[in-house]
């Protein structure tokens, strides 16, 4: 990728030299796997005990990781649950207690050896070879990264206001955030990532990367919202302007035959044939409830408008409610999800078919399609236009999935392009709300 992580982290009271020196290992791949403790892999962040992908282990540290992780548990560093089986149960580790409640973290460079010209370059074409067959697979049978030069070409939009080295967190608000807050009482097993979060900002370590789904991942990601307040362009304080129902919204846009037909061209989503056809068919008689869908969800009212499904709902009932719904398996394994469901179905007849629809094969095509939408028009599309207009291509940019920065005294800009935008290119109004 673009930038990559130039440090991984430890706690402090790790003898990383002693280690190294007993079981003869590289510095930089030890803490590569201690840096997994620390800033977690995505959607582990509140466990204690993690797993670990095989694939990211081997891409990070090499054959021997298995080597690195048995060295830790035997020197009490780790612990390791063997309750392993085959498609059920993963491996999975945490840090004993000395280490996850240590004082603080230590930072160490993992960036290892550097390659020749010649071998990046050959590197780099062999990359983009397989690339280019990867992707005539269905998108979950896809197994490589996307290569640095489409990464750079991309995404360049917004790499450029990383580049600039300019963005930068204010650590005595960010130092007070965590005193007051009390997060090392409180959240011990998150507090080790708050650390690294706010160091790595502040080395300028933003650690670029997408996923299988396009969406653009950097350090600004890994930062919790509460410490976004901290956060400074060339001394400026940002902004952040929320897209708000992001995935109802987008749900409207995806009841498109041509996107739709495109999607399953592309092999981006594999569907039951037969389903397909059907809906595509409902989509051409214009279905009313279709247009008062959008229309419900552009006035930013849609989960309210389900509170009357049960007495005891409230806005945030019906949001965490819907949230699954959407991405879940499609099982009413709750009183809240089965209501919601059925009240959908009913109100929204054509959006329940459409989930039913990309769930039809593989229940995750229906996060996956939506997560692909987002990335395109939020973090690829739209930086692009802003790049190349007069009036907006000096302002600064950052992305947070659903969420833009720039700063403040260009915030009402940002959010009057914003709308603009999928005015213009998606044929919506979209609900913003911003960040104090």
């Amino acid at each position: 990728m673009a930038i990559r992580r130039k440090f991984g982290y430890y706690p402090d009271n790790f003898d990383l030299d002693a280690f190294i020196a007993k079981y003869k290992l590289p510095a930089y791949k030890v803490v590569s796997i201690l840096d997994l403790f620390i800033s977690k892999p995505i959607g582990q962040e509140d466990n204690r005990w993690i797993t670990l992908n095989a694939a990211l282990l081997q891409k990070r540290v090499g054959k021997h990781y298995r080597r690195i992780l048995d060295d830790l548990a035997e020197s009490n560093i780790i612990e390791i649950n063997d309750n392993f089986k085959m498609g059920e149960y993963s491996r999975s580790y945490m840090l004993k207690d000395e280490y996850q409640y240590a004082g603080g973290i230590k930072k160490y460079s993992i960036e290892g050896d550097k390659l020749n010209d010649a071998l990046a370059v050959m590197n780099n074409r062999n990359s983009m070879k397989k690339y280019l067959e990867d992707i005539k697979l269905p998108r979950f049978n896809r197994t490589v990264d996307l290569p640095e030069k489409l990464f750079n070409h991309r995404y360049k939009a917004l790499i450029y206001w990383f580049e600039t080295e300019k963005l930068s967190i204010d650590l005595n608000k960010a130092n007070d955030i965590l005193e007051s807050g009390k997060f090392r009482e409180f959240e011990p097993n998150k507090y080790f990532s708050y650390l690294s979060a706010i160091d790595m900002i502040n080395d300028k370590n933003y650690h670029l990367k997408c996923d299988i789904n396009g969406r653009f991942y950097s350090s600004l990601t890994n930062l919790p919202k509460f410490f976004r307040s901290c956060l400074q362009y060339d001394g400026e304080r940002l902004i952040g302007a929320d897209v708000s129902n992001t995935q109802p919204l987008l749900l409207g846009e995806l009841c498109n035959p041509i996107r739709i037909k495109q999607m399953k061209e592309d092999k981006n989503i594999v569907v039951d044939e037969k389903m397909a056809e059907d809906f595509l068919v409902h989509l051409e008689s214009n279905p009313q409830d279709l247009k008062d869908y959008k229309k419900l969800v552009e006035s930013g009212l849609l989960y309210e408008s389900f509170i009357e499904v049960a007495p005891d709902f409230d806005r945030d009932i019906v949001k965490d409610s819907m949230m699954k719904i959407i991405n879940d398996k499609g099982k009413n394994n709750t009183r809240e999800k089965k209501l919601i469901r059925g009240a959908l179905s009913e109100k929204f007849p054509t959006i329940a078919q459409l989930l039913d629809l990309l769930k039809s094969v593989d229940y995750h095509y229906a996060s996956s399609s939506l997560m692909s939408i987002e990335a395109y028009n939020f973090v690829q599309y739209f930086p692009e236009i802003l790049s190349y207009k007069e009036e907006t291509k000096h302002m600064p940019l950052f992305t947070i999935h659903d969420c833009f920065l720039t700063t403040e005294s260009n915030i009402d800009l940002l959010e009057s392009e914003i709308k603009t935008f999928f005015n213009n290119n998606l044929m919506m109004s979209i609900p913003l709300k911003r960040e104090q």
